[in-house]
């Protein structure tokens, strides 16, 4: 019997609920892999190559939890959503990685090329999906659709109001992690602090602010943590901003230098950055929040 795994790491955060509800329409069970442990670190780390960032070790370990779990393994190779923008390229490359990564059959991989947002590429992609399973193509394109209307009537939040919000921009793969996120939203929530991320914003909204950096950033991953920056800059009731980043990054080292020189200084705001890797300890975590928020109290 196919059952489908979808590894919970990288853009699950964003389209997880998307692909899962997808695969139900087309009647096709799904197991998504549990929440990241130590081991699953662990594991994703001796797999990877050295210069491999810590989220692709993550999603490694991820699949190699799945991997006697389920006949399938769904790892899309997405290079572009937004016509301006472009994915970092371990995402074009992921399922090569997987599959060089585990030495598995590539029939077992679920890989439908994901280019752009037009009707074309969506039905390709619907179809060589659809091809993995031995499902119709037809079928396949309309769950899609009806598993995106689903998807888009998810609503965001507001922190467009007078409570007291830290910002905590970064990756939603870093955001959304509770192997390394948890414990800063219990230090900042112990605080009375509440917590603003870049979901709570409408991405068209982070696009267009980020645009007058634009081509400079060409990755969407960052310029929506460029987007993001800007708008918490401008809301009255942010008191800080915290930037989460994750050692080994390219995108990452180069935007952090934008937005601390060009929004962060500028908008006389408390900031501080936080990078992650596989060595990072919840204690030293915990020091670099409590002494954010020091900062936060000091300034006002």
């Amino acid at each position: 019997m196919i059952k489908v795994g979808i590894p919970r790491g990288l853009l699950f955060y964003d389209y997880g609920s998307l692909w899962s509800d997808f695969f139900t329409k087309l009647g096709v069970p799904t197991i998504t892999s549990s929440e990241t442990t130590k081991k699953t670190l662990t594991d994703g780390t001796n797999l990877a190559i050295d210069e491999s960032c810590l989220p692709l070790k993550i999603f490694l370990g991820h699949v190699h939890a799945l991997l006697n779990e389920c006949t399938h393994i769904f790892v899309p190779r997405i290079a572009q959503h937004h016509k301006d923008y472009y994915y970092c390229a371990k995402f074009a490359g992921l399922p090569d990685i997987v599959r060089n990564s585990f030495n598995i059959d590539e029939r077992r991989l679920i890989s439908p090329n994901i280019e752009s947002k037009n009707l074309y590429h969506t039905f390709k992609a619907c179809r060589e999906a659809a091809n993995c399973l031995d499902a119709s193509p037809i079928k396949s394109y309309l769950s899609y659709l009806h598993a995106l209307h689903e998807y888009k009537n998810t609503q965001n939040l507001s922190c467009k109001n007078k409570d007291t919000f830290v910002a905590v921009v970064g990756h939603s793969y870093l955001l959304h992690e509770p192997f390394f996120i948890q414990e800063i939203k219990n230090v900042l929530s112990a605080q009375g602090m509440k917590i603003a991320t870049p979901d709570q914003v409408p991405p068209k909204t982070l696009y267009e602010l980020s645009a007058e950096l634009h081509p400079e950033v060409y990755w969407q991953l960052s310029a929506k943590i460029v987007g993001a920056a800007q708008y918490f800059c401008a809301l009255p009731n942010i008191k800080g901003i915290l930037v989460i980043s994750s050692f080994g990054c390219g995108p990452d080292s180069l935007i952090n230098e934008y937005i601390d020189n060009l929004i962060l200084k500028p908008s006389g705001k408390p900031y501080t950055f936080v990078n992650l890797d596989e060595h990072t300890g919840n204690a030293g975590i915990v020091t670099r929040v409590e002494a954010f928020l020091d900062l936060i109290e000091w300034r006002q």
